[in-house]
């Protein structure tokens, strides 16, 4: 039961973030437009591609290509824990969205929502391999 518990405060605070930077950052909804900013390199700063646990797995495949890349070091990965129409209303779309990319995360703190999950979950894994 506690997973479910640290699972759900980890979509909340997802959730939140993500509110705020749809208010005050920028924001690139779909799949065409994700993969043409992450082609396109250039920006500043980290982008952030967040995509839904159902989108195509052509899309999952070519996230992790670019993921890996290491031109796109700056490039965050994140699988949303919801299918695409409950990640289109987290960001207030009347609409499914498989996956987007954040250019300026504005006032959120949503890059250090995610850098904290995901370290939390390779000290996870590491205490289970210590086992």
């Amino acid at each position: 039961m506690a997973k479910t518990k640290g699972k759900s405060v980890e979509l909340s605070d997802v959730e939140m973030e993500l509110q705020k930077v749809i208010s005050s950052g920028k924001v690139l909804m779909g799949t065409r437009e994700t993969i043409k900013a992450i082609r396109s390199g250039g920006g500043k700063g980290d982008k952030i591609v967040i995509h839904a646990s159902n989108c195509p797995e052509e899309l999952k495949e070519k996230l992790k290509e670019m993921d890996s890349n290491e031109e796109n070091e700056r490039i965050i990965v994140y699988e949303y824990p919801a299918n695409d129409i409950e990640l289109g209303l987290a960001c207030g779309k009347p609409y499914s969205i498989a996956s987007l990319c954040i250019i300026d995360t504005g006032e959120s703190e949503l890059l250090r929502v995610l850098t904290s999950n995901v370290h939390a979950k390779e000290k996870t894994l590491s205490a289970k391999a210590g086992d």
